[in-house]
């Protein structure tokens, strides 16, 4: 039987942080929930003026579809809740490098 149960933690690795070129980036591992073992690397970008998700994508079945699977929504709910104040945070930076940048001229 297969179980549909989320896992208990399901995201093994993550990381914030972000690129010039795209925005913020926030990038998981994440268990699936009916293979023991697999992990869908999943991944938005934020734009950093609006906070809005411009991408979205993951490795896994569903995505491959083009659905939006679980795994894109539990890292959706993390960077309302749990995420907020470490995605500001490289928000900040990276407004300070882009103004930075600017002002080369």
């Amino acid at each position: 039987m297969i179980s549909t149960q989320i896992p208990k933690n399901p995201i093994k690795r993550l990381d914030v942080f972000y690129t010039l070129g795209e925005g913020i980036v926030v990038s998981a591992d994440i268990q699936s929930k009916s293979r023991k073992g697999l992990l869908h690397y999943t991944r938005i970008v934020l734009d950093p003026l609006t906070m809005k998700i411009t991408k979205a994508s993951c490795d896994c079945e569903a995505s491959a579809f083009g659905k939006k699977c679980w795994h894109v929504k539990t890292l959706e709910e993390l960077v309302k809740t749990d995420l907020k104040k470490e995605v500001e945070k490289v928000r900040e930076e990276m407004l300070a490098v882009e103004e930075d940048i600017a002002s080369w001229g």
